[in-house]
């Protein structure tokens, strides 16, 4: 197996490694425990069953996917690998060069996936011009949550500019507030630093 290499511009997939059409069971390794990723695995869990499928779940939390994809590896190894595995976009092309991801091209038409997904995401959708990966969750690392209940005790709006966010910031800290935090997990820091990285130097650098 080769070392799966992490896509800071995370792209949660289902990379099926079996015909998802067909079966009546599929067994789902993925991360997303915490509170509102329980709830959206939730969500596809039911439209599944609506659809006759039942979804065996195979949680591995941490790591922010490094533990589950050991666990794949494991079990693809002992020729016993999950149906389902969400995984991150260049992980996806690794595991498609080894052949263990599906051809999703016939479901892929049926629903018009190319007409819908950008060609930034089918880029780590596709490998050798075939669907092995649905795109079901896309988001960047530039991004800011909001508390609105402090934002509506301060009687702020959310921000829609630069200025507008500082000055949201600066009057959190005058109330007494911590007006910007970061949570300081390894792979927060990791694209902190590649933010400043690729910043100060470049693209190129």
């Amino acid at each position: 197996m080769t070392m799966m290499r992490k896509l800071q511009l995370s792209v949660g997939v289902l990379a099926l490694s079996t015909g998802m059409a067909t079966a009546q069971e599929v067994e789902v390794l993925h991360w997303w425990t915490s509170g509102g990723e329980a709830a959206a695995v939730g969500t596809l869990r039911d439209t599944l069953a609506e659809g006759g499928i039942t979804w065996q779940d195979m949680p591995v939390a941490g790591g922010g996917g490094s533990d589950a994809m050991t666990v794949l590896r494991a079990r693809v190894t002992a020729g016993n690998p999950p149906t389902a595995v969400q995984m991150l976009g260049f992980a996806i092309q690794d595991w498609a060069a080894e052949g263990a991801l599906a051809n999703l091209d016939d479901l892929a038409a049926e629903q018009g996936w190319g007409d819908v997904v950008p060609a930034a995401l089918q880029r780590f959708s596709t490998f050798d011009g075939s669907w092995v990966a649905a795109p079901v969750n896309v988001h960047s690392t530039n991004w800011v949550w909001a508390n609105t209940s402090v934002m509506a005790d301060l009687g702020l709006e959310q921000p829609e500019t630069w200025e507008e966010f500082v000055a949201a910031m600066q009057a959190a800290q005058d109330a007494g507030l911590t007006a910007l935090a970061h949570g300081g997990q390894a792979w927060q820091d990791a694209t902190m630093f590649d933010s400043m990285v690729m910043g100060v130097g470049g693209p190129e650098y």
